[in-house]
């Protein structure tokens, strides 16, 4: 108890600022991979046609080699205003499709919406997944090598809506809907795995539907690559039911503070805290806190996706952004995150998880500051390879 009193201060201590922070707009990237594309196709094409227009798209058709699974990834990214530039926040919508040669299908639609004046938000997060994935046990009981692969297919759907109280504070509720289905495991140890225990055996389809209140502070004026402000959205669940018909409830927290360093140049430090919990029931074991597996997916950037499951997450990332090319076409970031998830059925954090990496940056469209992102990262036994359109946080 004493430990998790001392993170709580840790965490709030990540929001405090240290630096000078700018809340205007860099304005020197003057190039994008479009000017590129203009240069080369000017008289011929309509690449730059309607810039004063207050939608842009981006589109990223790539193979990849992420976390070890080669495949597809075909990203989408469109950002608009639904107001006054001065008075509305940027909204976005980003679709992703993803297939690996290990049979992964994934298609996930993620919003991130203001209507004008920022009188509402909303944050939608929908997706259908085929999806086996290696699996490392609960807890401190997870191992460098994988305890079996499990097999699932999922449905979710997540709709969060938040209405201005004061300035940048909101409040709001949200529904939550997971469904799991055609649950199989192929096991690679001798004895009963950890999915097989916490489960008593159960690989019958599951639902899992709950009701959130958010409460969320939001003072970004670009949300795709800010440059200043600061993000913390609080999310409390009751969930309708679990194993066993078992009721559980789960405490989500996402904290994000943003510094930059020039007026002139790309120059930003990022930084974020990250906790996500249940109590109070017994969800179902994929409903369970698991790295990498945050609503963006964007956690553990140098593990393996789902490599450490418990009953509470809790995560710290930071991040220096710059720019290399003076016009901002190139760029780079320099990383490090810890995580550790707790003994499970407990929130003792005792086991401390380090990653360190860096990545490349090509700016895409200046017009929403979106870059070609490409990040690789390294800890103990394990690395990963992320690629996108948006930074990770």
């Amino acid at each position: 108890m004493k430990n998790t009193k001392c993170l709580i201060v840790l965490f709030f201590f990540f929001l405090m600022p240290f630096c000078y922070s700018q809340t205007d707009s860099i304005t020197n990237n003057k190039r994008d991979i479009l000017d590129v594309l203009y240069k080369l196709f000017h008289k011929n094409d309509s690449v730059r046609t309607g810039m004063d227009k207050k939608i842009a798209f981006s589109l990223l058709p790539v193979p990849i080699n992420a976390d070890k699974s080669g495949g597809l990834v075909v990203s989408f990214l469109t950002s608009f205003y639904l107001g006054d530039e001065k008075t509305t926040n940027m909204s976005q919508i980003t679709f992703s499709p993803y297939f690996s040669f290990t049979n992964q299908y994934v298609f996930p639609i993620q919003s991130y919406i203001y209507t004008r004046d920022n009188h509402w938000n909303f944050i939608g997060d929908y997706r259908f997944m085929i999806y086996p994935q290696d699996t490392y046990g609960l807890g401190g009981n997870n191992t460098a090598d994988e305890m079996s692969t499990l097999d699932y297919q999922q449905w979710r759907f997540y709709q969060f809506a938040t209405r201005k109280i004061v300035g940048n504070y909101r409040a709001g509720l949200g529904l939550l809907y997971d469904n799991y289905q055609n649950i199989s495991e192929e096991s690679f140890i001798d004895g009963e795995t950890d999915y097989y225990k916490y489960m008593n055996g159960d690989f019958s389809n599951e639902t899992s539907f709950g009701v959130a209140f958010q409460g969320l502070y939001d003072s970004r004026e670009n949300n795709v690559n800010p440059e200043q402000g600061m993000y913390i959205e609080a999310d409390y669940r009751i969930n309708t039911s679990g194993v066993e018909g078992k009721k559980w409830n789960s405490i989500y927290i996402d904290a994000r503070k943003y510094h930059s360093f020039s007026k002139q140049r790309h120059k930003v430090l990022a930084y974020r805290a990250f906790y996500w919990s249940t109590f109070g029931g017994k969800p179902h074991y994929l409903d369970l806190p698991s790295i990498g597996w945050d609503r963006d997916g964007k956690t553990g950037r140098g593990f393996t996706r789902n490599r450490f499951r418990s009953n509470a997450l809790l995560y710290f990332e930071g991040e220096y952004r710059m720019d290399i090319s003076k016009n901002g076409f190139w760029g780079a970031v320099f990383f490090t995150n810890i995580s550790s998830v707790s003994k499970f059925d407990t929130y003792d954090f005792s086991k401390w998880n380090p990653a360190v990496g860096t990545g490349l940056r090509i700016k895409f469209n200046k017009k929403n500051n979106s870059n070609l992102v490409l990040d690789y990262g390294i800890s103990k036994n394990d690395w990963s390879l992320r690629l996108g359109l948006s930074e990770n946080f």
